[in-house]
């Protein structure tokens, strides 16, 4: 085994042992914490291959997220700028302060059922606002509603080993899907990473704000309106599961033929 198998192998070693950690112990950058049951399947699929793991992951998540503070450069001095610890945050970015105030990673059905409570109050808004026309949008903190279809990376031995993941995920339709970390190739510790991903099945809308002065979250739009944005969302949520498994299949169909990087040696 040349170094360059030896330190992939030491690194995946190292991230399965993450992941085999129990779900109650086990904590990611995610606001779940944990692999999402969705894609356990695939993941374990995949990681059982050689050559390849994975390292982070999304099966696909419905949020309603109320962004943190925003940059406003004219509140801010030219020393604070410089400064080598200070930090801002885009307009309309997640920014300072952010918090999810609802999370999904499957279909929501509350609004079927007529004696559940609103879907505004579900989300964690008061009722739909009347008047806009004195906010100011540069300082103004959104709610958004996004659905975000599967985002996976995953790790790979070599170049050979990334190609056949990528070509599987473009296959099942996560077509923006590539290869990234091409810059370090000759550093035996740097390993291509192939992320696979979708933005054609992504759906963002503004759906509220916060009141800064009495810390009230209100919605922009009414009941019916979310309903329509959840009735899409739930839609995309079955294509995102169709794609996954069109994905899962891709792969273990090329990871039986006789040629592929992962059934031969490096």
């Amino acid at each position: 085994m040349d170094a360059a198998s030896a330190a992939f192998d030491k690194s995946k070693e190292k991230i399965l042992s993450a992941l085999a950690t129990p779900d109650a112990d086990y904590t990611d950058l995610s606001p779940k914490g944990s692999v999402d049951e969705g894609i356990r399947d695939l993941i374990n699929d995949i990681n059982r291959m050689p050559g390849i793991v994975t390292t982070s992951s999304c099966a696909g998540r419905l949020s309603v997220f109320l962004e943190g503070s925003k940059w406003d450069k004219d509140s801010i001095t030219d020393k604070e700028v410089e400064g080598p610890t200070s930090q801002a945050a885009v307009p309309g970015g997640k920014g300072l302060g952010g918090r999810w105030l609802f999370v999904s990673h499957e279909p929501v059905t509350h609004h079927l059922d007529p004696e559940r409570e609103s879907l505004l109050k579900l989300f964690g808004m008061l009722g739909q606002v009347s008047e806009m026309a004195s906010l100011d949008l540069r300082k103004t903190r959104f709610v958004k509603l996004q659905f975000e279809p599967m985002i996976l990376h995953i790790m790979a031995a070599s170049l050979r080993h990334a190609q056949p993941i990528l070509s599987a995920a473009i296959n099942a339709g996560f077509r923006e899907s590539g290869v990234q970390s091409l810059k370090n190739l000759d550093d035996l510790s740097s390993f291509p990473m192939v992320a696979v991903r979708s933005s054609g099945l992504a759906l963002a809308s503004l759906v509220g704000f916060i009141n800064e002065d009495s810390g009230a979250v209100q919605s922009i739009v009414d009941e019916g309106y979310l309903k329509i944005l959840l009735n899409i969302a739930n839609e995309r949520f079955g294509a995102n599961a169709e794609r996954i498994q069109r994905f899962r299949t891709n792969l273990l169909q090329r990871s039986k033929m006789k040629k592929t990087p992962w059934e031969t040696k490096n």
